[in-house]
Order: structure tokens, then sequence, then C-alpha cells
């Protein structure tokens, strides 16, 4: 009686060729999950009860992958019609347990007449790019993980140690609670965690750390008056604040302290992973003038100016509120009118940063391996960038609950939230080989 041993390289090769022969197939669910507009329904614009339920249903399509994989999934929602999809492909034992995570839900696609890719939701496919809100951002990778488990059943592998695959709402707006939170709150486990976040811009790299994000306003206080009274109020010999105060004039003040504030932490704000000058303070929302009517005739009572803050992972988010808000006392000491009318600073959102430390540094080297072994001759070929993610996500909830997380996945930052925002199908299908092939490496075969 003869016995055939299958080595190691011939599990592998078996695999990345049940990949590759789902290749056509992937791309065009890709395009099915595109045209789902699931559009977070609490981002802010949205109103929710036209918009809630989408998300759900690209959860039950990816759902319907996995249990063709052969995983056991369960759904559920935290809130109506938001469904969580988890499937669990049980190991068989001795070997070390992995999660493959991504979320369904995407931001508005703003104007669609400044795509000019056409319908935003459509899903196109070209010769070699996925066009559609959410291409990038990230329902390539979450596509790309599915089917990476697809391949691994159609190989006839048996993993040694349990993998699990989520499909999460509720990311874009931070609301963990009914996503990723949610999973872990249901006994969803795993010794490291990997995440299908977009990894470009030039490059599928690897992710272990992300920037924490802090939202903020401030509001500065003015005094109406008639516009013709303008040279009153800012000329010698003039009444000054007794006869009004055009708040605007004041808010700059307080916006070229927060501009002086950035340029400082260009230097005093670094981190080993990021570019320099990555963290900044940007005032994304400006608004002022008379309350009750917009029209330039009158001093502006108010301005408020909306900023948003990307603080590097090793740094406090209360010692980086502390510094904010001492540069605004520090400016408003400088003005009359401010040192009596303080500027109000409402605190509004953190973020905390993704930083795992050494406990991510043997799933940070199991992706970069199973990227090398995977890209071959393709552009992407080498060891990848292992680099700092520029903005925030789903990681750092993963591993505040204890499970490692890093992020690989196809896609470019740069085009995330963009008109016109696609992903590379090369890059899909890179991915796809990439966790397969981590799969086998991090769970091990019988």
């Amino acid at each position: 009686m003869t016995t055939t041993t299958t080595t190691p390289q011939e599990t592998h090769d078996r695999v990345l060729a049940a990949v590759d022969a789902l290749a056509d197939d992937l791309v065009a669910t890709l395009s099915e999950v595109i045209a789902i507009p699931s559009v977070n329904p609490k981002y802010p614009g949205q109103v929710y009860d036209e918009v809630v339920g989408l998300e759900g249903r690209v959860s039950r399509l990816m759902g319907e992958i996995y249990e063709d994989a052969g995983a056991d999934v369960e759904y559920w929602a935290v809130e109506k019609g938001r469904d969580n999809a988890v499937g669990t492909i049980k190991g068989t034992g001795g070997g070390r347990s992995l999660i493959f995570n991504g979320h369904v839900d995407v931001v508005p696609p703003g104007n669609p007449d400044r795509w000019t890719s056409g319908d935003p939701f459509s899903g196109r496919v070209d010769d070699d790019r996925v066009w559609g809100r959410g291409a990038s951002d990230m329902k390539a990778g979450l596509v790309a993980q599915a089917f990476a488990v697809k391949a691994l059943q159609r190989a006839g592998v048996a993993l040694k140690g349990d993998l699990i695959i989520e499909a999460v709402v509720g990311e874009e707006v931070m609301d963990h609670e009914c996503g990723v939170t949610s999973t872990v709150e249901h006994g969803y486990r795993a010794d490291a965690a990997v995440v299908a976040e977009p990894s470009g811009p030039t490059n599928l790299g690897v992710i272990p750390v992300t920037p924490g994000l802090l939202w903020f306003s401030v509001t500065v206080q003015g005094k109406a008056t008639h516009s013709s009274m303008r040279g009153q109020t800012i000329r010698a010999g003039g009444g000054g604040s007794a006869v009004g105060v055009n708040a605007i004039d004041k808010g700059m003040l307080v916006f070229q302290a927060m501009q002086r504030l950035e340029e400082e932490w260009a230097f005093t704000k670094t981190h080993p992973l990021f570019a320099p000058g990555h963290f900044t303070i940007h005032p994304g929302v400006v608004q002022g003038g008379p309350h009750g009517v917009l029209v330039p005739f009158i001093l502006s009572e108010y301005m408020t100016i909306e900023y948003c803050i990307w603080y590097p992972p090793q740094d406090d988010p209360a010692t980086v509120k502390a510094e904010v808000e001492a540069q605004i006392r520090a400016i408003a000491q400088t003005d009359g009118w401010l040192r009596e009318h303080p500027p109000v600073v409402e605190w509004k959102l953190n973020w905390p940063a993704n930083d795992p430390g050494e406990a991510a540094h043997a799933i940070t080297a199991a992706v970069s391996s199973a990227h090398e072994r995977v890209a071959g001759q393709t552009p992407y070929q080498g060891p990848p960038p292992v680099a700092g993610f520029c903005a925030v996500e789903d990681c750092s909830f993963l591993t505040a609950a204890g499970i490692p997380a890093i992020s690989y996945g196809p896609g470019d930052l740069r085009v995330a939230h963009a008109d016109d925002e696609y992903c590379s199908i090369e890059e899909v299908r890179l991915a796809a080989r990439t966790y397969a092939s981590l799969a086998l490496d991090w769970c091990g075969t019988d």
C-alpha cells in the first residue's frame, strides 16, 4: 500500500490555484456588492429611515459567501436592519486562530455629477479597475477575504486553528458598539486579526498602527451692529467694542493660533512609521455671521470652526486636548475682547489610536511573508512596506479587546471618500492570494 504525502508547498500551490480560478467570480461579486448603496445611516446628512437596512443587505450577501465556503454563520443586529455576519471555520486543533474583518458601510457619494466614471453605485468593471463608492474603502478587501476563505474550501484544506471572517456595520462613524465591538461581545476572539482596510497608496502595505482622531469645535462670540459701523469698531478713536465686535475677526486670531500650533507639530509630534508632518490640526468647517440671518450687512455675532486632529498613537488624547486648550487660552489673553469673552471649546469625538505593540509582531511578520510569497513578478513584488495607516479604523477596538489587530488590504486611501473611487483588480486578486497564504501559515494545516 502506498501513502501519498502532500507537501506544504503543494498545498500552498493548490490553494493559490483555487484563488486564481475564482478570480472572475471575485470581481463580479465585488461589482455586485458595490452596487448596494450601503451608506451608513448615521452619517451626517443622511435620513436614517431612508438608508437603514442597506448595510444589512451587504452583510447577508457576504454571509452567503461564508456559508458557501463551509463556515458556520451567525447574523445579528444591535439596531434593526443593521446586520453583522460572522462565519467560523473550526480548526482541527493545535493551530493559531485568526480573524478576517471588514466593514460593509460606506460614506455618501457626494454630488453624482462630479463622478466622471458614471453612477457612484454602478460597480462598473473595466480592464483593470472596479469603480464605485466603497470600492477601495473597503468592499474590495471585504470580498477578497471572503474569496480567500472560499479558495481554502475549494482546495480541500483543513486548518488547525479557527478561522473567523466578519462583515460588520458602523465603522464610518465609529459606531463600533453596533459593529466590531459587538462581535467581541458575541464571543468572537482570536490570536490575531487582519482588517482589510486599503493599505495603499503606492503598494499594499502592512499597517500595524494608526493615529488617533479628535474632533472639536471652537466658538467665538461677537457683538452685532450695522456693518457701516465697522470703522468705529476697528479704527483708533472709534468706539471699539462698545459699538460692536466682528466675531470673524476674533475667530481668525484663534484660526491663526491653531495654524502656528500645527506648524510646531511638524517637529514635536512624530512617529517612525508615519511620514514627517502627518499629525495635523485640520479646520474642516467654518461658520459665522449674525444669528438668524446670513447677510454681510451686520457684524458677525459668532464664528465656529470645526477641527479634526490627527495625533500620534503614543500620545495620550487628554494631553493633546490640554495642549490645544492652552494654545486657545494663550491667544485669548492677547486680545481684550477675547479675555472677557473666552472662546468656547467643545470636544465631540475621540477615535483612539491603534498600537498593539509587541503583541502584533508575529501577525505583522506573517502578513509580510504571505505578501512576499504570492506577489511574484507583479509590481507588488518583494517585502511590503510596513507603515502607519493615515486614518482611523476598527483595528483600535479589536486591539482594545485584547485581540492584536493590524491592517492589510487592496485599495488606495487617496480615492477613498473621493469622487470616482475605484480599486485595482490586480490588487484585489493579490490581496485574496495573500489572505489565503496567511491563513495556511498562521492557522496551520493537517
